[in-house]
């Protein structure tokens, strides 16, 4: 009898399905936020640099965190850590009965404006739904990961985890319901990415933001916003670099990164499309159509914030793709 169990088929040749799974690994990428106009509802996601989840099924319900590697001890083990949010929120709803075990290994620094929370809850997002089957669509992946960034920064704000989970360069423009738009990603855009060796928490970065904004600043940002969609429908970069400026979220937060502001006016003077603030920060962002160029102004900046005493370390890269599965066996 082929394909199936025969009579006399001994018990313990079928499945233990309460057995723990293999494990399954997800990679989520690094993400720069607000774009200069975009604030909480623009961001994009890097090819390079991310963070991994493990997950695999346990018998128990619920989700736990087993490990965590190169935070240097820094983030919570327990029900705090990102990842465990994002895992616990998708059980809770499409697998009540269900448990996962997570191994966490950090490769974004804490504090970094690079999505560094949201992308340790994407990856638990992801490699959860694959490790249980649940085939969950980005939108629920994204609430999951949104969920766990309320926890960590107080603000559930989707302009990190909806690019790392989707990739490309993402505008959110709603959040009840949550919508996700796709915009067009410029084939020839390079950016200078720039962690300085100084660290900006999400909370002390919003408790700067002004508490009120001239309606004519608000005016010539929601234009800004308008004319970088533009730009990237019409794949031009001079025009994305006339858009990438903000003049109500940036000079508040300018302050709290020692050496921002001329870094930032060298990078521009050396032809930079744009320069600014990725996220919170204190990563520096400066885009240009040219790979040698974004190269010349990781230099910049690393000489610049160097000299402000905040030595840290850059980057070049491009906008890449979301979070998925990559699965390599974990011993």
């Amino acid at each position: 009898m082929l394909g199936g169990e025969g009579p006399g088929t001994p018990a313990d040749s079928v499945p233990d399905m309460s057995a723990p799974r293999p494990w399954i690994e997800a990679f989520a990428p690094a993400t720069v936020s607000n774009l200069g106009p975009g604030f909480d509802c623009l961001g994009l996601a890097v090819r390079g640099a991310g963070d991994r989840v493990h997950a695999r099924r346990r018998s128990e319900p619920g989700a736990v965190l087993t490990h965590v590697e190169g935070d240097g001890g820094a983030l919570p083990r327990d029900e705090r850590n990102t990842a465990v949010v994002a895992a616990t929120w998708l059980l809770e709803r499409h697998a009540p009965t269900q448990g996962v075990e997570l191994k966490l290994h950090k490769g974004l620094p804490l504090g970094s404006g690079l999505g560094s929370s949201g992308a340790s809850a994407c990856a638990a997002a992801v490699a959860v739904d694959a490790a249980l089957g649940l085939g969950l669509p980005a939108t629920v992946l994204v609430e999951a990961a949104r969920h766990a960034e309320g926890v960590a920064c107080g603000t559930a704000h989707p302009d990190n985890v909806a690019p790392c989970i989707v990739g490309g360069i993402v505008l959110i423009p709603a959040l009840d319901p949550l919508r996700l738009i796709s915009l067009p990603v410029p084939e020839e855009l390079w950016l200078a990415l720039y962690t300085p060796g100084c660290s900006v928490a999400t909370a002390d970065a919003r408790a700067v933001l002004p508490a009120e904004v001239p309606l004519s600043a608000v005016v010539t940002q929601a234009a800004r916003l308008g004319l970088l969609v533009h730009a990237l429908h019409q794949d031009d970069l001079a025009l994305l670099g006339e858009a990438v400026v903000d003049d109500i979220i940036e000079p508040a937060r300018a302050d709290l990164i020692p050496g921002y502001r001329e870094v930032k006016a060298a990078c521009l003077e050396a032809g930079a499309l744009a320069c600014s603030i990725s996220g919170a920060g204190p990563t520096t962002f400066a885009l240009t159509g040219d790979e040698s160029r974004a190269k010349a102004l990781v230099e910049i900046l690393d000489e610049g914030y160097t000299g402000a005493g905040v030595a840290g370390k850059g980057m070049v890269d491009q906008v890449g793709p979301g979070a998925r599965v990559v699965s390599r066996p974990l011993h």
